[in-house]
């Protein structure tokens, strides 16, 4: 399996992705968001406009994305930077954000990490 098909597996399989962003004050900050779309090198989730990270994407909007598997006998983690911004706001208070993915990386159990392309 190449690791575009090993990639296409893993985000069939999982729903979450980790988030990386900086607050205002230059902090560091990472929280689990549900994904709702995938297209490509485009991601989605919603989230109330009020949290640290929604907060963060308005004043910085380049973030870093993570999402990983492990099981019995194999790992696999995508490693990606882009941009994030507010699409949508769905309903008071909650907005449809999207993150461009500019760079991908994939690293599994051999602890090779490699850069990948994942748009079409």
């Amino acid at each position: 399996m190449n690791d575009e098909e090993k990639l296409e597996q893993l985000f069939k399989q999982q729903q979450f992705m980790i988030l990386a962003v900086t607050l205002a004050d230059g902090t560091p900050w990472a929280t689990p968001v549900r994904i709702q779309n995938r297209q490509d090198n485009q991601f989605e989730w919603d989230s109330k406009l009020d949290t640290e990270h929604s907060k963060a994407i308005a004043v910085r909007p380049k973030i870093a994305v993570t999402i990983f598997q492990k099981k019995e006998d194999s790992q696999i983690g995508f490693y990606a930077k882009g941009e994030a911004e507010l699409v949508e706001e769905i309903k008071p208070g909650f907005g449809r954000y999207r993150f461009t993915a500019t760079k991908c990386w994939i690293n599994d159990e051999t602890f090779v990490k490699r850069e990948v392309a994942i748009d079409a």
